[in-house]
């Protein structure tokens, strides 16, 4: 009850913290971010079949360091959505293994509670909507809710397999309403101790998409 609370509280202050001053304004404090997954480094016979995906929403409160409004930083909260598609497999000791049929495609899915913070440089003023933006960020993600569905077989809970926390590194850049977004995990999605052949040590995701952002 205290954690709805508090969440409630931190959302209601994000929705009433915008201004539109001449010297110190608000940019940028709901995002939506649409991106392709893929994976980071080389496993011994992994293949990625389909489009892998992930989406993102939430909000963020911008907070001016200097009396332009070209540089900030933001904290938020948002939600996020995952859907990596490929050929691993849980094997016969209940741990994952690279399925030696590289055309399945199996579907591991889970949802994230995002914790996110930006450093942000732009050309934004209190007149024009229309500005460039470079923004830094870091996040971290507590990840619940994860799923595993083969390719032939029923979908199964993964909260064994799946690190409840993972942290992540992105770059948004662009102009007015479309920017790129690059972002790269610092930390494995499926944890070390339910895999074989410790192949979960390269195990990053990283993704490239669209983030739009709205006041």
């Amino acid at each position: 009850m205290r954690l709805k609370l508090l969440i409630t509280f931190f959302l209601v202050n994000l929705l009433n913290s915008q201004e539109n001053t001449n010297l110190n304004y608000k940019e940028d404090q709901i995002y939506l971010n649409f991106s392709f997954d893929f994976k980071l480094k080389t496993i011994e016979g992994y293949q990625q079949n389909g489009f892998s995906r992930t989406f993102n929403f939430g909000l963020l409160k911008d907070i001016s360091l200097n009396q332009k409004g070209t540089k900030a930083i933001a904290l938020g909260l948002g939600y996020g959505y995952s859907r990596l598609i490929n050929n691993l497999n849980i094997g016969e000791n209940f741990d994952f293994i690279v399925e030696d049929d590289s055309a399945l495609r199996n579907k591991l899915t889970y949802h994230s509670i995002q914790f996110p913070l930006e450093f942000r440089l732009r050309t934004s003023n209190h007149e024009s909507f229309a500005f460039w933006r470079v923004y830094l960020g870091y996040k971290i993600n507590y990840n619940f809710s994860s799923k595993y569905k083969p390719f032939f077989g029923r979908k199964t809970s993964l909260k064994k397999y799946v690190n409840e926390f993972s942290h992540f590194l992105s770059l948004s850049l662009g102009f007015n309403t479309w920017n790129i977004r690059f972002e790269t995990s610092l930390s494995p999605i499926i944890k070390l101790s339910s895999v074989s052949n410790n192949f979960n040590s390269n195990f990053f995701i990283s993704s490239v998409g669209l983030v739009f952002y709205l006041l």
